[in-house]
């Protein structure tokens, strides 16, 4: 929820640079910029994440902890990138 909120407050500030150049427009790059880099942040470091080498763990169960603190971490940069990508399409579809 923490996530959320963050990407809540960004997108707010975005708003409020857009509103303060008097151009709606800045709405779709910057939100959807910020939108994409933590989406595609989410995506390397849930493929990287998962090359670990698997000898290096000793338990089934440091294994679980693992995968379970990589699926947080995606999980909490979707949350983040949700309110920039919806306030990107209201830039593109409903401003436009």
């Amino acid at each position: 929820m923490k996530h959320f909120l963050l990407g809540l407050l960004v997108s707010g500030l975005i708003a409020l640079i857009a509103f303060l150049a008097d151009d709606w427009a800045l709405l779709f790059p910057i939100a959807g910029a910020v939108a994409v880099i933590a989406l595609v942040w989410a995506v390397i470091s849930s493929i990287t994440a998962g090359k670990q080498v698997k000898s290096s763990f000793n338990t089934s169960s440091e294994r679980r902890r693992a995968q379970q603190a990589r699926n947080a971490k995606v999980k909490n940069l979707v949350l983040f990138a949700l309110p920039n990508l919806l306030l990107a399409l209201y830039g593109l579809f409903i401003l436009s």
